[in-house]
């Protein structure tokens, strides 16, 4: 599985001639004795507050800046600019798969963990739609997006195997008062619609220098681009997103630092954008932009999350508490009539249709407390507990409907309930030693252990009722992090990190030939990376080489068309990440980032009829992108900017090769652009995404007949057509 020749050459060509632009400017602005003006760029991924040039693994930080600059709006907007992160789309914001490192989402469990802050969101176990349904913020009133790039057990816990996507929320001031607004519109190839969206912030201080507050609110509308000539509607996929957030800031005393968020963030979507192919030749079956599901597809994801923190800090060391509770509801209504539908005959009844409601809903509570050293000892420490308890409801109801309404004998297909409960309760440590100016090594260890309970409460008329209550499992695991960071100077350090990562096992679906429970994956990763800046910090250069080595890998089992989870086979990733930033001139700015993933099966995977050699799904084996920004002032008071995006990324396939399922997605470039013109109080942008309205798949969901398991189409959802839009902040 390689990027296409021709992409592949686009972003060498692309990367290599920014820096020969560069290297002129910078000899000349050395010979004139000007200095480059870098932004410290402050991540948390080791749980304290450092310079993301002396951290020792893989992260990108992407500012709130960036993302208003370029009108980012979900995660697919903004994850062709992160080396080694793969979203993949199932038609809207919310409805998101991730990967990293080539660490696959192949089975039920997420591999990637999202925070918000300090807390995790989204659910622990297998039985809550943990990996099709990530946290996909509308991301207003954001100080930044952490991409932490591999496994993160030690000091995050569960599910973030192949690495974490946090969320850094803004904080109130506590002496200075601000408020800010917005409104944008756009238009959108191949739609009739018109999108609209309004932002709003107030933030300052309710005591001064001891109290301050925030509160927020976006709202966006994103007209459809997809018709159906068979319900006879045009552009049924369009979506609206909201999200509101109130932030308190208080600071009793120079030691104490408390704060306290509740945010709001609702997706509502008509319909996805799908596309049905043929399965023989991969090509639209009613058109381009055209689907035809023949019962509406709605979708709704909604989360209210409310957290507090407690920041102390008492005899050289500080003391941390961070505690959440999130309520997360999802309903997908999903067109089945091409896998239930088109069954009827072979039950003696003439083909139908058939709609699926699953519904979702997860609460969650979680509490972490450490205890770590103060910033600049020899030796740092850190030392913590968590817990969470999480209860989920899963309810499942395929219809069975005639061609003219009417409803089967046998409707509903089945009717199922699926509650479960986990709760984990881990310790956690970490070390790091300063041996001298140059060497540091550092290493952390966790212990984890979870008890989890799941039912199954379901009807049919097909294939009987069933009623098991409180299956249980328990799990325990070790995860740890060892690394060695050696700094040459100030502006280069090299790094070497060896990590380890899991997803927690859980009781199965009760079913002839499934296994009662499953057990944890588990997965190692070894990483090298070197971190410099050069040429008076008008180059910074962040390159990593990986392998990770997974084994009793979480994989979608099917027994008679149900489905359950089983462990199998064992997997290798690897590969190498790299970004590089040049300043060649002041306000002149070129991004390029590059990843090579190698991600195949080390063993044969019988559950997904995998064989050692397979590749894992919806992996590029090639991916980047380009950046250029140029920021001018056109008089004394107004600067204008202007910037230019090309993400790429390389073929990728639905299953692993050995799989029928299996079927090819091509290799793509989007380019993007933006324009503004700003001052102190006000900023226009113009913007535009896939600029040349590049067509091209994100993902498959492989739809066979629910009896013969005939391939009969394959519903794949496409890349959003050309946006071009204009938006106007106004901040005082």
């Amino acid at each position: 599985m390689h990027m296409p020749y021709k992409y592949r050459s686009i972003l060498l060509t692309a990367t290599a001639s920014a820096l020969a632009l560069a290297i002129p400017f910078v000899a000349h602005a050395q010979t004139a004795g000007a200095a480059a003006e870098t932004d410290e760029i402050i991540v948390t991924a080791n749980k304290r507050s450092e310079n993301i040039q002396i951290v020792a693994q893989a992260v990108t930080a992407v500012s709130g800046e960036l993302l208003s600059d370029t009108q980012v709006k979900s995660l697919t907007d903004i994850g062709g600019y992160v080396p080694g992160l793969q979203i993949d789309s199932a038609g809207t914001p919310g409805q998101t798969m991730i990967s990293i490192r080539g660490v696959a989402p192949v089975g039920p469990g997420a591999t990637v963990a999202t925070y918000i802050d300090d807390t995790p969101v989204g659910s622990s176990s297998a039985h809550a739609g943990a990996v099709s349904f990530m946290l996909d913020l509308l991301p207003y009133d954001l100080d930044r997006l952490e991409v932490l790039r591999g496994p993160q057990g030690t000091l995050y816990g569960a599910s973030s195997m192949g690495g974490l996507i946090k969320y850094v929320l803004s904080e109130p001031s506590l002496s200075k008062f601000r408020a800010q607004f917005g409104v944008g519109g756009s238009t959108m190839a191949h739609s009739d619609g018109i999108g609209r969206g309004a932002r709003g912030l107030i933030s300052g201080p309710i005591i001064d220098g001891k109290l301050g507050a925030t509160a927020s609110l976006a709202v966006e509308h994103t007209p459809g681009y997809i018709d159906n000539p068979l319900l006879g509607t045009k552009d049924q996929n369009g979506y609206n997103q909201i999200n509101g957030r109130i932030g308190l800031l208080w600071e009793p005393a120079d030691n104490l630092k408390i704060k306290f968020n509740a945010l709001y963030n609702r997706i509502r979507s008509k319909g996805n954008a799908n596309v049905p192919l043929d399965p023989a030749t991969l090509r639209p079956l009613v058109g381009k932009w055209a689907d035809n599901n023949q019962r509406p597809q709605p979708f709704e994801s909604k989360i209210q999350y409310y957290s507090g923190m407690i920041n102390y800090d008492v005899a050289g060391a500080e003391f941390v508490s961070a505690t959440s509770y999130s309520d997360t509801r999802t309903h997908q209504a999903i067109d089945e009539t091409y896998i239930f539908g088109i069954a009827y005959p072979l039950l003696g009844f003439p083909a139908g249709t058939s709609q699926s409601h699953y519904r979702l809903h997860l609460k969650k509570f979680t509490q972490e407390a450490r205890l770590q050293s103060s910033p600049g000892a020899k030796l740092e420490w850190l030392i913590g507990g968590f817990f969470t308890n999480e209860k989920a409801t899963n309810f499942q109801r395929p219809d069975a409907l005639a061609a003219d309404g009417t409803p089967l004998p046998f409707d509903p297909i089945f009717d199922a309930a699926l509650p479960s409960s986990y709760t984990e309760y881990a310790a956690f440590g970490d070390l790091t030693l300063h041996l001298n100016d140059q060497i540091e090594i550092a290493g952390g260890v966790r212990y984890s252990k979870n008890h989890q309970k799941f039912s199954e409460i379901a009807t049919s008329a097909l294939i009987g009722d069933q009623l098991l209550l409180d299956q249980k499992s328990r799990d325990s695991v070790t995860t740890y992090s060892a690394s060695a960071k050696y700094r040459f100077t100030d502006k280069i350090m090299a790094y070497a990190r060896v990590a380890s990562g899991y997803q927690p096992g859980g009781p199965n679906i009760a079913l002839f030939g499934a296994p009662p429970t499953f057990k944890p994956d588990t997965l190692t990763n070894y990483e090298a990376g070197l971190k410099t800046q050069f040429l008076d910090d008008r180059v910074l250069l962040d390159l990593a080489a990986f392998h990770i080595d997974w084994k009793d890998i979480q994989l979608i089992a099917s027994n008679g068309g149900i489905s359950f989870v089983a462990n199998g086979g064992k997997a290798k990733s690897e590969g190498f990440e790299g970004n590089v930033t040049l300043r060649p001139v002041e306000g002149l700015q070129f991004d390029g980032t590059i990843a090579y993933v190698h991600a195949v099966l080390t063993q044969d995977a019988p559950p997904i009829d995998g064989l050692k050699g397979d590749h894992l799904p919806y992996i590029p084996s090639w991916s980047g992108s380009v950046r250029a920004s140029y920021t001018h002032p056109v008089s004394s008071e107004w600067d204008a900017s202007l910037g230019a995006g090309l993400r790429l990324v390389g073929k990728r396939i639905s299953q692993v090769n050995s799989s029928p399922l299996s079927f090819p997605l091509g290799g793509y470039a989007a380019l993007d652009v933006n324009a503004s013109l700003s001052n102190d109080r006000y900023t226009v942008r113009l913007f535009a995404k896939n600029l040349t309205d590049r067509h091209a798949y994100l993902s498959y969901n492989v739809l066979q007949n629910g009896l013969t398991n005939a391939v009969s189409q394959i519903s794949s959802t496409v890349l959003q057509p050309r946006v071009i839009g204009v938006a106007f902040d106004a901040k005082f």
